[in-house]
């Protein structure tokens, strides 16, 4: 498992306002850890398509303008090939193991539609004898509903169109050597809106309906990667940088990702500050710094006090203080997660 839990870095100056002080924001890659871990001794993993074909009457609604809603028919029988190809290449690319099979053949052939069998323990081990794996993922049943509607908007006198598809996947996860099973449940959405002046338009525009199913499976692959193994997610990071010495010179260290001479500079600024503003923006600053080396209780406590700083001033400052509650929550969420991701990664 070679994923690291380094929070990589980019750094772009922006200008909030020309009566503001001078801010910066930095955008931090973060590792997350997933919704299910898989044991460490896992590095070859199959996944198997478990789920049966939803029969193409099943599952549509079209509901046209004054209309009573009506079932149509729409094939779906490829829904768990796309989206089980797109989670084995997802999983693939990060490298968290060192091979994954894929089998896209139903493990089970000619089950019912509404026949959710979980795989046998037997299969399990033969699986993964046959596949050298350490564990199977299994696709259980995978359905779609998908609903197209249409309106008329009185106000604007444009017609509309709307086509919401939803997606419900049933996952287990099994090991050769263990009974136990994990059952996982999942819901993804995806949604389509148009309009027009003629009543034909609004719907022409939308996506022919087999391609939107075809691309929620996409989705469901996707988003599926990011619930059994750990994913990077992008967060914004805004320092302050005002006219002060310390201050700026602990922003010359952030370009050359010199954190700990920054905090250093930027706790000289916070000590020696005469005036709460700059020291409620050095806190600000040194709780980011601090985040970046790992330290998440002490990037805690720096948050706290730059929003009880700027709390505390006879000018409040709504968005600031806004934007620290979120850090906080964030930092707290980071605290709970280090644990999870050093139980999934291993270490």
């Amino acid at each position: 498992m070679d994923m690291k839990k380094t929070l990589l870095l980019s750094l772009a100056a922006l200008l909030l306002g020309s009566c503001k002080t001078a801010m910066l924001y930095t955008t931090l890659d973060i590792l997350r850890p997933a919704q299910v871990g898989f044991d460490d001794g896992v590095n070859h993993l199959l996944i198997v398509n478990n789920s049966a074909i939803q029969p193409e009457v099943l599952g549509h609604t079209t509901r046209l303008l004054n209309g009573q809603p009506k079932q149509v028919a729409v094939p779906a029988d490829s829904i768990a090939l796309f989206g089980l190809s797109v989670l084995a290449e997802e999983m693939e690319a990060t490298g968290f193991f060192r091979s994954i099979d894929l089998q896209l053949e139903p493990v089970s052939p000619g089950r019912s539609f509404d026949d959710i069998v979980p795989l046998q323990h037997d299969q399990v081990k033969q699986l993964c004898e046959a596949y050298d794996a350490d564990a199977v993922l299994a696709l259980d049943h995978m359905a779609v509903k998908d609903d197209l509607g249409e309106y008329y908007d009185y106000e604007w006198g444009t017609y509309l169109a709307a086509l919401d598809v939803r997606i419900e996947s049933l996952w287990s996860l099994h090991y050769p050597d263990r009974m136990e099973v994990a059952a996982l449940h999942f819901k993804d959405s995806l949604f389509w809106e148009s309009d027009g002046y003629i009543r034909q338009e609004a719907i022409d525009r939308l996506p022919q309906r087999q391609d939107a199913i075809i691309d929620a499976a996409l989705w469901v692959g996707q988003n599926s990667a990011k619930r059994f193994i750990p994913y990077w997610e992008q967060a914004d990071r805004y320092f302050f940088d005002p006219d002060n010495a310390l201050m700026k010179q602990g922003m010359d260290s952030v370009y050359v990702r010199n954190w700990s001479a920054a905090a250093r500079l930027w706790q000289q600024a916070y000590d020696t500050a005469g005036k709460p503003k700059l020291k409620a923006q050095a806190a600000n600053n040194l709780a980011i710094a601090h985040e970046i080396m790992g330290d998440y209780d002490t990037a805690y406590v720096y948050a706290d006090r730059a929003f009880n700083l700027f709390a505390e001033r006879a000018f409040i400052d709504s968005e600031t203080l806004f934007r620290l509650a979120n850090y906080m929550n964030a930092l707290n969420r980071r605290k709970k997660e280090v644990k999870l991701l050093d139980e999934q990664m291993g270490e």
